[in-house]
């Protein structure tokens, strides 16, 4: 495997400088940024965005980091306690600074790659194969809401702490030291207190350090990551709503991860197309996956001692990448069904850990390919590693091509709350203080995932902010958001836990046309409401 152990530097292996990491950390910098630019000039905030700024920045009460704090451990039910204090310190710090919160996230998956990089250097991968990795996981394209948009990149904060306690804990593994590998505990609980879904992982990495160092040093430190695991389980057990939850349905749930995790592995392999080919991606990268050990295991008795050492670490890679990918999808099985690997927008953040699992598994497949051929022709060592970082290379682009069409979608999205916000503005300039506004005749969604207004927190972040008042609600009217008219006032159908406007209060518009009507009974409310219906559901379905 590809770790320098107690026996010493394998071939592959050569120390990091301080004059590599910042090179290669400035590179993915420079990437991010490059990638990302177009969506940080012309993005904006989407959905949850809204309310947690109104909340952070208007809040019902007094403001202040310390009643921000108080509202937000209200909203996460003390579940995620690393975001109660994440969420509104962003917000305190950048206020509605659109481009601000955007480079943060872009910041973020930048920190996640570099650390990705310096965990993989310090898995003896050369700084070529490691950058490239690196760099492939920010253009990954399939879990892009965790970088497009705001609300999602905790996630990425959770890979970050992640990835930053492995790198001190292999360095505390060949330094021998506790103390380093107290850090990287902490830094693990944090993780997992921030998002769980790195709690699966961090369960089983005594694997990793078993591999590596042996049990005698492994034993000890597997035990206290298990102490955070049982810390951050209980937790979030005892913090978060209990949903139901039975045998079977988590067995449908699994085979429905299974299933679409196949499929994402297969896109990531092969960027190509809209449906691609997904068993037959899939059997042709397996059979590479058994050629590669076969030869390697032939090899053992031999003396081409670099292709056996060149497929090891390959192999390695490509199994260490096949867990992160397993065990970032493991916690959703008992989730709601909502919670399934996804290409589509905002879903796609079920991916935000696993897809750097696989994004290390397809590309180390990919090397244990090149190598195989290599060792056809008798190729040199220089020039597999050519046509490996070529063809991570095209991946990239096609990587990027995907990734630029998605932001595109999420541009046009915020154009269109843009929009809406005018025409509201327009119609209401001076709004008294508790009016609730219902809007229609606009769309819901770009496409599948990416909102436009499709809550009922959205349109009214956004109102709160827009006007500076937290009293001031607004609810866009969709197909599955409809207008109850109740007796005492209006609410958005079905929603019990919004309180009623009364009459007097609420205010109609129709973002389409400006039409506008303020009902004053309930009979005057369903004359009006005839007349807003809401707009589609969806403008296109693709993504």
């Amino acid at each position: 495997m590809p770790v320098a152990g107690r026996t010493g530097k394998t071939p592959w292996y050569a120390p990091m400088t301080t004059r590599e990491i910042a090179a290669a950390w400035s590179g993915l910098a420079i990437l991010g940024l490059l990638v990302f630019l177009p969506h940080i000039q012309h993005g904006g905030l989407y959905l949850d965005d809204w309310a947690d700024a109104a909340l952070t920045l208007h809040p019902p009460g007094d403001s202040g980091l310390l009643p921000a704090l108080s509202h937000f451990n209200e909203v996460l039910s003390s579940s995620r306690p690393v975001l109660i204090a994440f969420i509104p310190l962003k917000y305190l710090l950048f206020g509605t600074h659109i481009k601000a919160l955007l480079i943060l996230s872009v910041a973020l998956a930048v920190l996640a790659a570099a650390l990705m990089y310096a965990v993989l250097r310090t898995l003896s991968l050369p700084w070529y194969h490691a950058w490239l990795i690196s760099a492939l996981t920010i253009a990954y394209p399939w879990f892009d809401s965790t970088r497009f948009w705001e609300s999602a990149n905790p996630i990425t904060l959770a890979v970050v702490l992640l990835f930053a306690g492995m790198w001190m804990a292999l360095h505390g593994l060949t330094q021998e030291s506790w103390r380093l590998h107290a850090v990287a505990a902490f830094l693990y609980l944090l993780s997992m207190l921030a998002y769980e879904i790195t709690l699966p992982f961090v369960a089983a990495l005594g694997f990793l350090y078993l591999a590596r160092n042996g049990w005698r040093a492994a034993r000890f430190r597997w035990a206290a990551d298990l102490v955070m695991v049982a810390i951050a389980g209980i937790w979030g057990k005892a913090h978060t709503p209990k949903t139901v939850s039975s045998l079977s349905g988590d067995i449908t749930h699994l085979e429905q991860i299974v299933h679409q995790g196949k499929e994402l592995f297969a896109r990531t392999a092969f960027p190509v197309g809209n449906q691609p080919h997904t068993s037959a991606i899939a059997g042709a990268f397996a059979v590479v996956f058994a050629f590669g050990i076969g030869v390697y295991l032939l090899s053992l008795n031999k003396r081409d001692t670099s292709t056996s050492q060149s497929l090891r670490n390959w192999l390695f890679l490509a199994i260490f990448g096949l867990f992160i990918a397993i065990l970032g999808w493991a916690i959703f099985i008992p989730a709601d069904p909502y919670y399934t690997p996804s290409v589509f927008g905002a879903t796609n953040r079920v991916n935000g850990f696993a897809g750097f699992g696989l994004v290390l598994l397809v590309y180390s497949l990919i090397g244990v390919g090149v190598t195989l051929v290599g060792r056809l022709f008798k190729a040199k060592s220089w020039m597999v590693a050519g046509v490996t970082v070529t063809l991570g290379l095209c991946l990239g682009a096609a990587y990027i091509h995907v990734l630029e069409r998605h932001g595109r979608l999420w541009d046009d999205s915020y154009n269109y709350q843009l929009g809406a916000i005018e025409q509201i503005h327009r119609a209401f300039p001076n709004p008294s203080p508790g009016t609730t506004v219902f809007a229609g005749g606009y769309p819901a969604n770009i496409t599948l995932g990416v909102p436009i207004f499709a809550a009922t927190w959205d349109l009214s972040g956004m109102v709160k902010l827009t006007y500076a008042d937290s009293t001031l609600r607004a609810y866009p009217i969709t197909e599955e958001l409809g207008v109850e008219c109740l007796r005492p006032g209006m609410r958005p159908t079905g929603e019990e836990g919004i309180p009623i406007a009364r009459y007097g209060t609420t205010r109609l518009i129709n973002l389409t046309t400006g039409q506008t009507a303020s009902p004053r009974t309930r009979a005057e409310c369903r004359d009006d409401t005839s007349q807003y219906a809401p707009g589609p559901l969806y403008l296109a379905t693709a993504y």
